[in-house]
């Protein structure tokens, strides 16, 4: 897809718990998650500001504010995978509580929020329960249980879900998000290092590329073989744990801001994204390096070079399709699922 001007598009991962409670870093992540609400908040006052829209993907589970078991099983609807690197049941951890009672676990206070926020924002999937689709451990049966649940329960806040963000960028069973509904999926990275088969080659790599704020690759919106479209990822917002703290904001910013340019230069889409959760490694350092990039993306917006897009939107300027995605809040903002 050839644009006419440059497309900034921001994607964000919204999970809490339920996107590494699988590689046991529950009580490492557990502040974090403490104070991810907070950094949501902030987040969308920004977004705000500066008037830019963004895709909010949710774990399905977060649309619920309880769940309870049924003859001692926790969501017996969902087919469990199989994973080689994961020997439990896949909802072991889920605490079969309330929002108030476990609310890194549940979000229905963060979906209003974000429902409620201006400009208005794109609702997409990340599945209900951030099952690995392109694991071999996943299932056909497996996936359409879990894309089944997430398109459900959205349904009861009144959301149509047209965009899948995959889990951990795994991609799989394609075909099942064309039978849902989905128009769209946000696909692996084109990093220049994406295709290297050593992973702590690709580690070191990854590394170095940030901190030289190696420019970017951009993208253009393309069908695959299902009809969908693949919104390529551009460049992830790097969080500060670990190693990553000696990586400076400002390595982040230029690296933003080349992908930026670089999308109005050749007419394409340069879309970033993050958890925002990584946000809570130094909330008040990356919050404030994202407004230099929301700042700066919104001056190009008025000087007439760039367009901000939901993938939603994206899509729907290439396609024509009617795809709306739900803005309205429902009435009935509690949801409460009998596992």
């Amino acid at each position: 897809m050839q644009q006419e001007k440059g497309v900034f598009v921001l994607s964000l991962d919204t999970e809490l718990a339920w996107g590494s409670f699988d590689l046991e870093l529950y009580e490492k992540l557990k502040n974090d998650f403490e104070n991810t609400r907070y950094c949501i908040a902030r987040l969308i006052e920004l977004l705000c500001k500066y008037k830019i829209k963004a895709t909010f993907a949710l774990v399905g589970h977060l649309m619920l504010d309880r769940c309870s078991e049924k003859n001692g099983i926790r969501h017996k609807e969902i087919i469990r995978p199989k994973f080689s690197w994961y020997n439990k049941d896949w909802f072991s951890e889920d605490p079969s509580s309330s929002i108030q009672e476990a609310p890194h676990w549940y979000g229905t206070d963060i979906l209003m929020q974000i429902r409620e926020a201006q400009p208005k924002h794109e609702i997409a999937c990340h599945s209900f329960c951030h099952i690995i689709y392109g694991d071999p451990g996943c299932s056909e049966e497996c996936a359409e249980s879990d894309i089944a649940a997430a398109v459900e329960t959205a349904k009861i806040h009144g959301i149509n879900l047209t965009t899948f963000i995959f889990p951990r960028n795994s991609e799989g069973h394609k075909a099942l998000l064309k039978k849902y509904g989905f128009i769209a999926y946000r696909g692996n990275g084109n990093e220049w290092y994406s295709t290297f088969k050593n992973n702590k080659l690709k580690k070191i790599c990854h590394f170095v590329d940030e901190m030289l704020s190696i420019s970017p690759k951009t993208s253009k919106l393309q069908a695959d073989e299902y009809g969908l479209y693949n919104t390529t990822g551009n460049m992830l917002y790097l969080s500060r744990q670990g190693i990553r703290k000696i990586i400076p904001i400002s390595s982040r910013i230029r690296k933003a801001k080349k992908g930026i340019r670089r999308a109005i230069e050749r007419g394409e889409v340069f879309h970033m994204w993050f958890h925002p959760f990584n946000l809570a490694s130094d909330p008040e350092g990356l919050l404030k390096g994202l407004e230099k990039i929301f700042a700066y993306v919104r001056m190009k917006i008025d000087s007439g070079q760039l367009i901000n897009y939901t993938i939603n939107e994206l899509c729907e300027k290439q396609s024509g399709a009617v795809a709306v995605n739900v803005g309205i809040l429902n009435e009935n903002r509690g949801v409460t699922s009998q596992a």
